[in-house]
């Protein structure tokens, strides 16, 4: 089994790559529009660029009522040693177990996508968006997963969902939440076994022009999902030539709707744990949050209690692979946590809902 060497530059790196925030002198969003847009057909599909370092991933992330994990991802690159690749790869977290990474690797010629049935395919396996449901299939040797993504909402974006790595957007990061939150069914076949799963689930899509390691140093995300409601929090570092404060996007979300979308929030990132290993880093276990919404409001932390998956790209590559990587890439690792939800969020009518239920998906990323 191999895991793609572009992968680094892509998927697992990207997956903080959304954000923005106004009156940098290099970074800043597009900010065309309304700050909150609904996503399009044309939105899911893959945006063609040029450069050396494009990269496009779709990454869904599902918790079964059972206590799976699963990190999926679709992705397309320029990157690579004579030419771009393609892949698939699945981060599964059996209940109360550690992660494991399963991984498939591609050309560009295998990377296939239908306009008219919203969909695309990297070799054997599959992706595809009709309205808010969202069909999946992975068909590896080692892991089989089937299934569907059913949002509670409409896909949405801020702004045009894009943000400018310099003055003229020559290279940019733009992200769309094409199912910001959902119920899954699906199918998982895996080490002999076949396990029917169920639970919440999410969907986002993005595309980079330029190295994620070049503009950013740190990435921390949360995926949590309450029985009647959703919080997507992600932020990254960025290096000092692109600004200094973190740069923020918050999402909340009912049944019926997305009530916030989000850069105006505060974070902090406390109680460092430092990696057994000598190659590894110090990562952030709690995030804290106060954000103030034109209608209510959210406060409160998001606290690791266990790692359930440290994700090395690098450290599984053979010795000269990873050298050359690492001239380019840095050392990402991600570490990836089960926590504990303590907050409060207000509703526009005042009415104070406790968020404490569940366990939340965290991620800290550090280069």
């Amino acid at each position: 089994m191999n895991r793609p060497l572009s992968r680094i530059a892509g998927a697992a790196m990207l997956a903080l790559c959304v954000l923005a925030s106004p009156g940098w002198a290099r970074m800043k969003t597009e900010a065309t529009g309304a700050a909150v847009q609904p996503t399009g057909r044309t939105d899911f599909l893959r945006h063609p660029h040029d450069s050396k370092y494009y990269t496009e991933s779709w990454t869904m992330i599902l918790q079964s009522e059972e206590g799976h994990v699963l990190y999926v991802n679709f992705m397309y690159s320029n990157i690579g040693v004579t030419s771009g690749r393609s892949a698939v790869s699945v981060n599964l977290t059996m209940p109360g177990g550690q992660g494991k990474p399963y991984g498939w690797e591609y050309d560009q010629k295998d990377y296939r996508e239908d306009f008219d049935g919203n969909s695309l395919a990297i070799g054997p396996h599959s992706l595809s968006l009709q309205g808010r449901t969202a069909t999946f299939r992975v068909e590896g040797s080692e892991l089989r997963l089937h299934g569907r993504l059913r949002g509670w909402t409409d896909g949405v974006k801020f702004h045009g969902g894009r943000i400018c790595l310099d003055d003229g957007c020559g290279d940019f990061v733009q992200s769309f939440f094409h199912v910001p939150r959902g119920d899954f069914e699906g199918d998982l076949s895996v080490g002999g076994q076949r396990v029917r799963l169920k639970g919440a689930g999410y969907l986002d899509h993005m595309v980079n022009t330029e190295m994620s390691s070049k503009w950013s140093s740190h990435w921390w995300t949360v995926r949590y999902f309450h029985k009647d409601y959703t919080v997507a929090l992600l932020a990254f570092r960025p290096r000092k030539d692109y600004g200094s404060a973190p740069i923020l996007r918050l999402l909340v979300a009912d049944r019926n709707r997305v009530l916030a979308l989000t850069d105006r929030f505060t974070l902090e990132t406390d109680q460092e744990a430092r990696d057994p290993s000598k190659k590894g880093h110090s990562y952030a276990t709690r995030y804290r949050i106060e954000a103030k919404f034109p209608r209510g409001s959210l406060q409160g932390t998001f606290t690791g209690r266990r790692v359930h998956e440290r994700d090395a790209v690098l450290e599984r590559l053979p010795w000269a692979q990873r050298t050359i990587a690492q001239a380019v890439a840095g050392n990402p690792v991600i570490y990836r946590q089960e926590g504990t939800p303590d907050l409060v969020l207000v509703l526009e009518d005042g009415t104070e809902v406790p968020l404490t239920e569940g366990t939340a998906l965290m991620e800290s990323i550090v280069n």
